[in-house]
Formats: structure tokens, C-alpha cells, sequence
């Protein structure tokens, strides 16, 4: 009897079509880190890989029976490694679709009623922080910040430099982030 390492690929799948172990074994010590290699170019997470393995053997031994003799067996494994790499890759990415609507969601259902009850107050808390700047002070920082003019456009409309209008809005919002600092 020939030792099972010496025989080809044809003749060892003959006789794992027979159910013989020792073909099977030899197909694994052979195949195995020649498609590991291939695995790994692929993925990077060796367990990943070790089951992308364990798959393609599973199969060719539960598939013996079925794989067409005329056909390479190194050209079928390298194709059950690709495909289940590809479908692990697909998998992968659906369930990260997946999870990022899930916490797009769940931003989306907790923060309606919170949200507009601490909306509303930081609206009311602002407004009163801005009624406490200075006339001038708020008069600028409302021209900029609320009807959206220019240094230049706010600096003619109330006859001062762009460097005093550049000065106010700039002391404005320091009193205002050290009063609303909480917000």
C-alpha cells in the first residue's frame, strides 16, 4: 500500500469519497497552510481565519462524495476559502449597518421629550443672560448672532468701528459662556 502522503489529489479524494480518514488527514496536512496564507491576505483575526479553515474542511469532507473527480481540488478550496471569506466579509458588514441604524435609533427615541424640555430651558436661560449684557453689548451681539450681518454691515448701522463691534461680540460671549458654562 502506498503511504497516503506520496498520492495525488485525485487518488487521495478517491478514497475520502470512500470515507477514509487518513486521505482526509492527508488533504488537511497538505492544503491547510497553503490556504491559511490565502486567508490571511484576506483577514487579519487568525481566529476568524482558523474558522473560515474549519469550514472548508467540514465541507470537503462532508461533500467528498458529491466534488466532480475532474476537478482541482486545490482550485476548489482556494474557491470555498474565497467564497466563505467573501460571505464572513458581507456578514460583517450588514451587522455594522445594522448596529449603527440600532444607535442611530435609539439617539433618535431617547432624545424628543428630554431634549425639548432642556432646550426650552436653555432657550429661557440664554435669553435672560443676554438681557443682562450691557444696551450697546447685546444691541451688537443680536445684530451678528441673530439677524447673521457682517462686522463691516453692524459697524455702519450703528456708526462704531468693526474693532468695537469685534471687541463686543467677543466680551459678549465670554459672559455668556461664564454664566451659561452648566449648558
Amino acid at each position: 500500500m502506498q503511504r497516503k502522503a506520496t498520492l495525488n489529489d485525485q487518488m487521495l479524494m478517491e478514497r475520502l469519497r470512500e470515507g477514509d480518514e487518513a486521505a482526509f488527514a492527508t488533504l488537511y496536512d497538505r492544503y491547510w497552510p497553503i490556504l491559511f496564507r490565502q486567508a490571511r491576505r484576506l483577514l487579519r483575526d487568525e481566529d476568524e481565519i482558523r474558522d473560515v479553515l474549519q469550514d472548508t474542511f467540514t465541507t470537503l469532507w462532508e461533500k467528498a462524495h458529491a466534488i466532480e473527480p475532474r476537478i482541482s481540488l486545490s482550485a476548489y478550496l482556494h474557491a470555498l476559502v474565497r467564497n466563505r471569506i467573501l460571505n464572513l466579509l458581507l456578514r460583517s458588514k450588514v451587522k455594522d449597518k445594522y448596529l449603527a441604524s440600532l444607535v442611530h435609533f435609539s439617539e433618535q427615541m431617547e432624545a424628543p421629550a428630554d431634549f425639548a424640555i432642556r432646550e426650552k430651558q436653555m432657550a429661557r436661560q440664554i435669553e435672560d443672560e443676554l438681557n443682562r449684557l450691557p444696551d450697546k453689548m447685546r444691541e451688537v451681539f443680536e445684530l451678528s448672532r441673530k439677524h447673521s450681518l457682517t462686522y463691516y454691515e453692524i459697524a455702519g448701522k450703528l456708526h462704531i468701528s468693526q474693532n468695537t463691534v469685534k471687541k463686543q461680540i467677543s466680551n459678549a460671549i465670554r459672559q455668556l459662556r461664564l454664566k451659561l458654562g452648566i449648558f
